[in-house]
């Protein structure tokens, strides 16, 4: 019993100092999507800036909670009744600190794998890693076609569901666990953590952005 009240009164410190930390800050430049159109010689380039500037972040990540950015980029064909999509791509970049290294650690994942962004001692370096832009595959429309890219991007704190698979990732195991044998901590914990996530928002921002029409 003394060592759940321990831990327990651990997690209710750190769900003060989230909360304490979630109270307005001053005003800073405007969360968005950076999307460079595709050309004949260069592919779609797409960034998120400043995403990660409140401090909030960097308390989620060092009480545990990895911050998710996933990216979603769509190739529509324009037509005269309605448009289509040529192709889409989505990736992953997610942030979180190692406790033992006193480190953060940044990687992008995609459907190829995960590739790391870097391991870092200071949140701000962490957040610019986070910032890299990234080019994507994608298929265009015929040439002399017109249509347009489209980015959306969603920015979270893993689930509880997702923080072991999320270890599973950064251990290069392929493979997601299986349903039913994930042990992500005791009841308490796993209320406790949900609570720090709604509080500070499971899904914080939604960002979009969207090229002009272009002629590929």
């Amino acid at each position: 019993m003394r060592i759940l009240w321990v831990r327990s009164a651990r997690w209710l410190l750190a769900l003060g100092v989230l909360a304490l930390s979630a109270w307005p800050l001053p005003a800073q430049r405007a969360p968005r999507v950076e999307l460079r159109p595709p050309s004949a010689s260069v592919s779609a380039s797409v960034a998120a800036r400043d995403v990660l500037t409140d401090n909030s972040f960097d308390q989620l990540l060092r009480n545990g909670f990895p911050v998710r950015l996933q990216f979603r980029v769509e190739v529509w064909a324009s037509g005269r009744w309605f448009d289509e999509v040529v192709d889409r791509s989505e990736w992953d970049i997610i942030v979180r600190f190692d406790q033992v290294d006193r480190a953060y650690e940044v990687v992008r994942r995609t459907r190829e794998g995960i590739a790391s962004l870097g391991s870092y001692a200071t949140f701000a370096d962490a957040r610019a890693a986070s910032e890299l832009a990234h080019i994507p595959t994608l298929t265009l429309p015929p040439t002399g076609r017109q249509g347009y890219v489209t980015v959306q991007v969603d920015v979270q704190t893993l689930d509880i569901s997702d923080l072991a698979e999320m270890q599973r990732w950064l251990q290069g195991e392929a493979r997601p666990a299986v349903q039913g044998k994930r042990n992500p901590g005791t009841a308490l914990t796993r209320g406790l953590r949900t609570l720090v996530t709604r509080l500070l928002g499971g899904e914080v921002r939604h960002l979009e952005a969207r090229s002009p029409i272009l002629t590929f």
